[in-house]
């Protein structure tokens, strides 16, 4: 680990370094002032963690941080302040503060030093530890980075002094088997368990939200639709456990977690051994308490939280009859609102038909154009939106090109999607399915699972209580966002799998690119790293330099969090004037490898970089996932063989 340490007190310095040089493995670089601490993070090729004063002169702490954040964007940051921060917390920007005097062991603490367990920074099995979640009962839980899937996790180390216990390991691994074993929709998944370094770990799914606990806790009000979700979903959870007849511990309010969207999930729960008598009337009434402090008064939440604290021994079926009951029955409101625009609509149609009668030719067309306007405008709201980036494909010429480490590839001409398809491209497809069911197994690829839809991950409307979520395409279409980040009709498709992606080709009458194709038409010929060129220029793509899971950071380097439109950033364009290669979306192709795990046999090659990944090079290939995976970090593009006639 990489820490620089700036203060303009040299004692102070000297007792940070001496005592952290002590505590782990790490090279450490200091500096008295601003510019002195510039020179030293490029001497060292840039820190991973920055410890500064705020209050220094000419140059504080905080301006410091800017400067460095914008060359460095991985670096974390601890700042410390002997006077109240309260005067710059809008600039502290929700960073770790330390008081000052300094207490070393916080100071290890928020550097990345963990005891008996691995540092932030430090790589455990492919997992990049950034955050330290929560640690207990021996087991340290991180927010980590897995590259090789463009995704954050959470990772759960078992404490070294712990795992020296007699059958700590074996419980701690068998604990990790029973909740990958757990399948439900609302339970955080377990994917990955082994050891590595010394350090026994699993990884679990990482959601970007917060407990209900923290709500109740925090008196913070909650509509009665996420409270009822929230109830619904534990009272499911318990459920598929008893059907199941596998253990679990009891569930609290801690453990129903609510995203950024208040969609509902449960952390999970599942433990080794046999099946235990769990007190449902106890675990209810935390619920129901938690529900309590959370409802509005007169909510439909609250009072099936009420109608649960007066029961004498309330149990998970009385929770789910209680949400079912406060359950609204009246129409959504969305559903009002269209109601009452098209009866609006109607009768300023009937009005301006009268007025016709009375004006003249030109002012009664003039008005008519002014309705087909308004009326467009209520189409764009309320239906399929409207794309604005012109879809075509461009000509690859044949010839040779230097592929991966230079070998020489020669391929014929062919052509290729200038973007990647987008969200209104693809909602043509389905929009064509719906209208012709019939024809959908023309497009399917033969080894596809039969009766599989290809409507992507999360795409859909969901009408159940839980989750109540408007699917990504209305998001897109209505309020130009999702997932804390901008999303409308120009930006690529994404949860789609490679059977989803084949069929829409086929639709076309195209197909997926080989790896090669999208190699050549990334690269050019001249072998370059980057569309652009050789020199790196993380500004240039939409990579995952600047992606935070916090919802309020991100996208400071690019101009994009998440997705940005099929044509931006302008930067990434190839020698063809292809779009996108190196982030947005990582792409399909049509080429197989065999799986980098050795577990899957041969999986689809996916090319290109994405949002949520910092590796943006051309070369980058990866055959990690299943043909039938989906992600938010990936979509595709399709090429021909032949010139399309219509562009």
């Amino acid at each position: 680990m990489k820490i620089l340490l700036v203060d303009d007190e040299e004692l102070v310095l000297a007792a940070w370094s001496e005592f952290l040089r002590e505590t782990g493995p790490c090279e450490i670089s200091t500096a008295v002032n601003g510019g002195g601490a510039l020179q030293a993070a490029r001497a060292m090729g840039g820190p991973d963690v920055l410890v500064t004063d705020i209050v220094m002169k000419p140059m504080d702490g905080l301006s410091l941080r800017d400067r460095l954040v914008a060359e460095f964007p991985q670096m974390r940051v601890v700042l410390v302040s002997g006077q109240d921060p309260s005067s710059y917390a809008e600039r502290v920007g929700g960073a770790k503060v330390l008081s000052k005097p300094v207490d070393v062991e916080e100071l290890a603490g928020a550097v990345g030093f963990v005891k008996d367990a691995p540092p932030i920074g430090a790589t455990v099995a492919g997992y990049y530890l950034q955050e330290v979640l929560h640690r207990g009962r021996g087991i340290v839980d991180y927010v980590a980075w897995e590259a090789s899937m463009s995704r954050h996790v959470v990772l759960h180390v078992l404490e070294s002094a712990r795992a020296a216990e007699f059958g700590a390991v074996d419980e701690f691994l068998a604990n990790a088997r029973a909740k990958a074993a757990a399948s439900h929709p609302c339970l955080l998944a377990v994917h990955d368990a082994g050891q590595s370094g010394g350090w026994n770990f699993y990884s679990s799914d990482f959601l970007v939200g917060y407990a209900l606990s923290a709500y109740a806790a925090a008196g913070q009000r909650l509509d009665d639709r996420a409270l009822l979700g929230a109830m619904r979903s534990a009272a499911e959870v318990s459920g598929y456990f008893k059907e199941q007849g596998q253990a679990r511990r009891s569930i609290h309010p801690e453990d129903i977690l609510l995203d950024s969207s208040l969609r509902c999930s449960l952390a999970n729960v599942a433990k080794v051994g046999a099946a235990e008598e769990i007190n449902e009337a106890e675990e209810v009434g935390e619920l129901a308490a938690a529900v309590a402090r959370s409802a509005a008064p007169d909510g439909r939440a609250a009072k099936a939280a009420a109608a649960l604290l007066a029961a004498d021994k309330p149990d998970w079926s009385s929770v789910l009859q209680a949400a079912a009951a406060a359950a609204p029955v009246a129409a959504p409101k969305d559903v009002k609102q269209l109601s009452a625009r098209s009866e609006k609509s109607k009768r300023l149609l009937a009005e301006a038909k009268q007025q016709q009668k009375k004006r003249l030719l030109v002012t009664a067309g003039l008005s008519a154009l002014l309705l087909l306007v308004a009326l467009a405008a209520l189409f764009r709201f309320f239906g399929g939106g409207s794309r604005s980036i012109a879809t075509r494909m461009l000509l690859i010429p044949a010839g040779e090109f230097a592929y991966q480490d230079g070998e020489k590839v020669t391929l014929p001409d062919f052509w290729i999607d200038e973007h990647e398809v987008s969200i209104a491209d693809y909602k043509e497809f389905l929009d064509f399915l719906e209208a012709n069911p019939g024809e959908a197994e023309k497009f399917a690829h033969p080894e596809m699972p039969k009766g599989k839809s290809h409507v992507p991950l999360d795409w859909a409307d969901n009408n159940e209580l839980t989750p109540p979520m408007p699917g990504y395409y209305k998001r897109a279409v209505r309020w130009k966002q999702y997932k804390n980040a901008p999303l409308d009709v120009d930006s690529p498709v994404f949860n789609v799998d490679w059977f989803d992606a084949y069929a829409y080709a086929a639709w076309k009458g195209r197909r997926l690119p080989t790896e090669q194709e999208w190699e050549k038409a990334a690269r050019g010929t001249d072998g370059r790293k980057y569309p652009w060129g050789n020199p790196e220029d993380p500004k240039l793509a939409n990579s995952g330099h600047d992606f935070d899971p916090n919802p309020k950071k991100g996208g400071d380097i690019d101009g994009y969090k998440r997705w940005s439109p099929v044509n931006l950033p302008a930067g990434d364009i190839s020698p063809y004037g292809i779009h996108g290669m190196a982030g947005n979306v990582s792409e399909w192709t049509a080429s197989w490898a065999p799986s980098e795990d050795g577990m899957a046999g041969e999986v689809p090659v996916i090319r290109g970089g994405n949002w949520g990944n910092p590796e943006h090079h051309l070369t980058r290939r990866r055959a990690i996932l299943d043909p039938l995976q989906q992600q938010d970090t990936l979509g595709f593009r399709t090429v021909s063989d032949t010139a399309p006639t219509k562009q």
